[in-house]
């Protein structure tokens, strides 16, 4: 623990009071950076407006409840270069806010929040954009409604039978899987489509709700949590409620991802409160996602010295998971399935390293070894990021849990070779709670470097071809060179200061680019 704490957390660069002028360079810096948060947000918001596109999903005809949309039919090109400007745009107004912070400027946390409410409730009135999931999350709620077991149905299957949500949901990559989600991802799916019932367009917003909702609840537990130092209040709010990166990812496209970020926050929360409160909530966010289950490890280390809130925690988590999972079982086994499946996706580094590394190496038996490299590649990045990344105060027991816990997912993120944008939310959750570090840089190059591959989102060809051969060259091409200077970076930083603080030196480390 001596490695992880420090009393004066010197090494975790805490705001420092400015003079009247870096104040009123910061003050005008935030200024344009929370301009460039609400001009992303409204750019997004006339992308749905739209309607159907290479952005957006055909949900069905619109009516007169939200979303809106018109049927304008934009050109591919149009759409192509606003999303790149939302998310280019978006990613600078986070650096420029955490500069701003950086230089004095004191936002009132609270009406950041409300700004980012605000910005939800506008982005959940147009329809889903960027990704075709929604669809696919439709058609399992659909079948859960109808009685079937989307654990074992597909979306294909359920268009066969003519099912008027079923064909709507005809879209890849998903729609010859059954649901990987856990237990509560599908009573979600479930309730919104008894509500939404044979709309498409209706369940699918139901579900946006959900989203917005989570979204929203997220940001505030992130207030509470920072305490009453206003600079981490605001911290909190750029990194997370007025992320337009992040509401591109987990808002305008409304994976499940978030509601896992809120059950993960929400045991954070409950850290200092209830030892059974903390395993319910752990519970919850692996019956999202099984992998969210990784978060019990760094909280039972933390709680470690507490056994009896420790035994509460695990007999309330193993109870719910059982009892969540007793009902889905097959669940487990499609989830296990997907991740077995040695998958790259776009904009990942995994198939430069197996085209210029393992295959000229190990032949045919390259695609065997993707799994133990997989895993070594994980394990070593986490205990790299476990001894680099800058101590905590001493007695927050917050910032001592989460400091692990973004090792651990930071090493996920970094080196497993199946991930997408929106797993990078728990990440984003977790530097939201810590003080400022490089890390802060090296995942809003990692998520913006992952979103941008997916502009504009839909798996379908672009017109004109040149665009087309565009985005296939940013996905395929430049993106995994990327990812894989980045992987590198964050190995030599990790390196460098691990070597710094061993010989005693108190340097800045070199940023990654």
């Amino acid at each position: 623990m001596s490695s992880s704490v420090s009393k004066g957390n010197s090494d975790s660069c805490p705001p420092v009071a400015a003079g009247p002028s870096d104040s009123d360079g910061g003050r005008a810096l935030g200024n344009g950076a929370l301009l460039a948060c609400v001009g992303c947000v409204c750019l997004t918001i006339l992308l749905g407006l739209l309607g159907p596109s290479a952005v957006e999903p055909l949900f069905g005809p619109a009516g007169h409840l939200p979303p809106w949309f018109w049927n304008a039919r934009p050109p591919d090109l149009l759409i192509w270069g606003l999303v790149a400007v939302v998310l280019l745009l978006g990613t600078a107004a986070v650096i420029a806010g955490l500069a701003a912070i950086r230089r004095g400027w004191s936002p009132r946390p609270r009406q950041l929040l409300t700004v980012g409410t605000l910005a939800v409730a506008g982005l959940v009135c147009v329809p889903p954009m960027g990704t075709t999931d929604p669809l696919n999350y439709a058609a399992y709620g659909r079948m859960a409604a109808l009685g079937l077991n989307p654990y074992r149905v597909t979306p294909f299957g359920l268009a066969q039978d003519g099912d008027p949500v079923g064909r709507l949901s005809i879209a890849e990559p998903w729609l010859h899987t059954p649901s990987v989600y856990g237990p509560l991802v599908t009573a979600t799916e479930w309730t919104a489509s008894l509500v939404g019932g044979t709309s498409m367009l209706r369940t699918v917003w139901i579900l946006s709700l959900l989203s917005g909702a989570a979204f929203v609840a997220t940001g505030a537990l992130l207030l509470r949590l920072a305490g009453a130092d206003p600079h981490r209040q605001a911290r909190s709010q750029l990194l997370w409620t007025l992320n337009p990166v992040l509401l591109w990812n987990l808002v305008v496209g409304p994976h499940v991802d978030v509601l896992g970020a809120f059950c993960v926050v929400a045991a954070f929360w409950a850290l200092r409160r209830s030892g059974l409160a903390v395993g319910l909530a752990l519970a919850a966010a692996t019956a999202v996602k099984l992998t969210l289950g990784i978060f019990a490890l760094p909280f039972a280390w933390s709680m470690w010295h507490d056994r009896r809130r420790l035994v509460a925690a695990a007999s309330a988590g193993v109870l719910a998971l059982a009892l969540g999972y007793g009902f889905v079982p097959r669940a487990i086994h499609n989830a296990a399935a997907v991740s077995s499946s040695n998958q790259s996706v776009v904009g990942s580094p995994w198939p430069l390293l197996q085209r210029r590394l393992l295959t000229p190496v190990f032949g045919s038996a390259a695609k065997h070894l993707v799994p133990v490299v997989e895993i070594m590649m994980v394990l070593g990045i986490a205990a790299l990021l476990l001894a680099a990344l800058p101590p905590v105060e001493n007695g927050a027991i917050v910032q001592v849990t989460a400091r692990p816990a973004l090792a651990l997912v930071g090493g996920y993120l970094l080196g497993t070779a199946y991930v997408r944008p929106w797993y990078d939310a728990v990440a984003w959750l977790l530097v939201a709670m810590l003080p400022r570090s490089w890390f802060d840089l090296v995942l809003i190059a990692h998520t913006t470097c992952m979103t941008l591959p997916f502009d504009p989102g839909l798996p379908y060809p672009l017109h004109p071809d040149w665009l087309n051969g565009v985005v296939r060259q940013t996905g395929y091409r430049a993106m995994p060179y990327l990812q894989a200077l980045l992987f590198i970076a964050v190995v030599g930083i990790c390196l460098w200061r691990i070597r710094h603080r061993h010989a005693g030196t108190t340097a800045a480390p070199p940023r990654p680019a």
